[in-house]
């Protein structure tokens, strides 16, 4: 017998998808791309070609890699080459995550805000990942797409119900009027797309360190940090920040004392690459 607790979210589930809501497909390239993973031997120029083939996701792929967290400097000039460096598991959760913003876009002006957010919390989450690579033993390009993924229920919300995220950012409120979940729709988004199930976990519960378990803690402590970081310097409201802060400073192996200069450190490396 399921618990209560399971019965309400499959309940939630199926309820999101009775709304209307849709959930978008992989695009061609990813499923070309995890067809080619599955078979033996398959060659990097081979992968290099698939993504090349999309100058939109090539040309991503690159400023993704060229952050400090993937420690490949400026010698890396060809997705060969990066994909020799990082290796080919690294490269397609890199693809995968890139081919996210692509697939949902969105035009107006708050989605440009959207994606812009979405995006430095993927680089700052990739860059704590590398920081505490030792005590975490999460990989930058999963840390990436958790960070790129973690609120995108956001835009299919917004294509459901147009004033889906005029509360931003506190989409709580916004869940509230429309019945709905962000978190759950991401997570709905996230296991469609075939994310390895702690990123799932990861995406489903960024909001709340409480639910997670295993692997999935680590990786939402790092999201709960990469989003308390990028809501100091974007003025946001940190709420959440004081209720998760204990855990997530014993999950990333830091300590209070020394959290202001990790902080700066992190932004830092960010906004410096």
């Amino acid at each position: 017998m399921q618990t209560p607790h399971v019965d309400s979210e499959q309940q939630l589930i199926d309820n999101l998808l009775k709304s209307g809501i849709v959930i978008p497909p992989q695009p061609a390239v990813l499923i070309e791309m995890e067809q080619l993973l599955g078979k033996p031997n398959t060659k990097i120029n081979t992968i290099a070609k698939l993504v090349a083939r999309d100058a939109g996701i090539s040309a991503m792929v690159f400023k993704v890699i060229s952050s400090p967290a993937y420690g490949l400097g400026k010698q890396v000039d060809s997705l060969e080459k990066a994909i020799s460096v990082i290796g080919l598991t690294q490269m397609a959760n890199i693809v995968k995550s890139v081919a996210l913003r692509q697939t949902l876009g969105g035009n107006t002006k708050f989605y440009e805000l959207f994606w812009e957010h979405s995006g430095e919390i993927a680089q700052i989450a990739s860059t704590i990942a590398w920081k505490q690579r030792s005590v975490c033993n999460i990989y930058p390009d999963q840390a990436y797409m958790a960070g790129l993924f973690h609120d995108c229920g956001v835009p299919i919300l917004m294509q459901r119900f147009p004033d889906y995220g005029k509360a931003w950012p506190d989409l709580m409120a916004d869940d509230r009027k429309y019945n709905t979940d962000h978190c759950v729709t991401g997570f709905l988004i996230a296991r469609h797309w075939r994310l390895p199930d702690f990123i799932c976990q990861a995406v489903r519960f960024h909001h709340d360190i409480l639910h997670t378990e295993h692997k999935a803690t680590t990786m939402v402590a790092i999201l709960q940090m990469a989003m308390h970081i990028h809501n100091i310097h974007a003025d946001f409201q940190d709420g959440e920040w004081e209720i998760n802060q204990s855990r997530v400073l014993e999950e990333l192996g830091l300590n209070l004392e020394g959290l202001k200069e990790f902080e700066e450190e992190i932004y830092d490396s960010f906004k410096n690459p």
